[in-house]
């Protein structure tokens, strides 16, 4: 019950999502095996044929018919090449790309170290590279052997989506910085250039797709859950998917950027449902902030710019599976630990309802923003 408390502390603490862009990930040709990581190996291979066939299912084959990890791709199959690649520190590898010294998390990245978690290496390459760090966070399921975590199966399901569009995308979202010595013309510009519906279009297609994978897949072995009633499963699926995120982020705050901005007090939600004028009126001052002061800098999830925030994919997790959860049995009296499989099929809602609420909330606050940076004129601010 530690990670369910852990949950409700989530929700207490500031939005801050930050990650470098797809744009930002230089591939060079290949990884040196000095590079890849094999602890991992197998989990990410069966995750991969997992998702590969859930692929299938809904009507969206991929194209390959193999799929090898951290091996080269063999001649006369069309194969999926994964790489688990280990981080180097800039300026402490060798010209093979090795790396010459311990790793240290407050150090910068060099270029063979992945960023985004999960990329896929370019749209027209069935080649996709992850972080260890990412796959040990998003592939925990503590002392389990017989389980596995949904959120490593939704980041390979996404990637999978850009392989199936023929695109590069990346796992997470980020938060642009803005420059408030800036002159006022100039900031609104990158307020409505965020606004830019078109950008993340594909991404949305890509978690769509991955989701739909999840719905396919959660209520089966080996994502089944045996302490919990078959509802309280898929609820624990969701948390799982959430406690990942939360601990990739602050995770990948320390390794790739070494501190951890602060997003603007508007995206932290302070009640759910929030009233629409409750709404408006948190996007007006943030867009007056960043219009009217002229020292410091603030720091804002993009709408549309890079990816989505983790809260609005959240959101669209919950709304996805709980509907599947509450046609499934709630059978906690036949599980060994009643009491806990009861509580868990109690509490599950409750958290997916958080889930959904703060992406409705992040979805509600940047549209109110977009709709008042392209307006005839720039909202009044005092």
């Amino acid at each position: 019950m530690i990670a369910l408390r852990q949950l409700l502390g989530r929700y207490l603490c500031t939005l801050a999502l930050s990650m470098a862009t797809a744009a930002t990930f230089a591939a060079p040709a290949e990884v040196p095996t000095c590079r890849l990581d094999d602890a991992e190996k197998a989990l990410v291979q069966s995750t991969l044929a997992r998702a590969a066939a859930a692929f299938r299912e809904i009507g969206k084959p991929l194209p390959f018919d193999d799929v090898k990890v951290n091996e080269r791709a063999g001649a006369g199959k069309s194969t999926l090449v994964a790489y688990i690649v280990t981080d180097a520190n800039d300026g402490t590898v060798s010209q093979q790309g090795c790396s010459n010294g311990t790793f240290k998390s407050d150090q910068p990245l060099d270029p063979i170290s992945v960023r985004g978690g999960c990329i896929l290496v370019a749209g027209d390459r069935l080649e996709i590279r992850c972080s260890v760090n990412a796959i040990r966070i998003f592939g925990d399921v503590g002392q389990k052997t017989d389980g596995a975590n949904p959120a490593l199966l939704y980041a390979l399901s996404h990637e999978l989506g850009h392989l199936y569009q023929r695109r590069v995308g990346e796992y997470t979202g980020r938060a642009e910085r803005i420059d408030l010595t800036r002159d006022q013309a100039s900031k609104l510009q990158d307020l409505q250039t965020s606004c830019d519906p078109a950008s993340t279009r594909k991404e949305d297609e890509a978690d769509t797709i991955a989701v739909e994978v999840l719905t396919r897949t959660l209520a089966q072995a080996p994502y089944r859950e045996s302490l919990f009633s078959d509802r309280g499963s898929l609820y624990w699926n969701i948390d799982q998917l959430a406690l990942a995120s939360d601990t990739w982020m602050k995770a990948t705050l320390k390794r790739e950027f070494m501190s951890q901005p602060e997003v603007h007090k508007t995206f932290v939600p302070t009640e759910f449902p929030t009233p629409a004028k409750k709404v408006d009126a948190n996007a007006r001052k943030f867009v007056c902030d960043v219009l009217t002061r002229t020292k410091g800098s603030i720091y804002h999830p993009l709408k549309s710019l890079t990816h989505p925030p983790v809260e609005q994919r959240l959101r669209r997790i919950a709304e996805a599976l709980q509907p599947i959860a509450k046609t499934l049995p709630d059978n906690a009296a036949q599980r060994p630990f009643t009491t806990v499989a009861r509580l868990q099929t109690d509490l599950g809602p409750i958290f997916t309802q958080i889930y959904r609420e703060t992406g409705v909330y992040m979805e509600a606050v940047q549209d109110s923003i977009c709709t008042k940076v392209n307006a005839p004129t720039p909202p009044k601010c005092k």
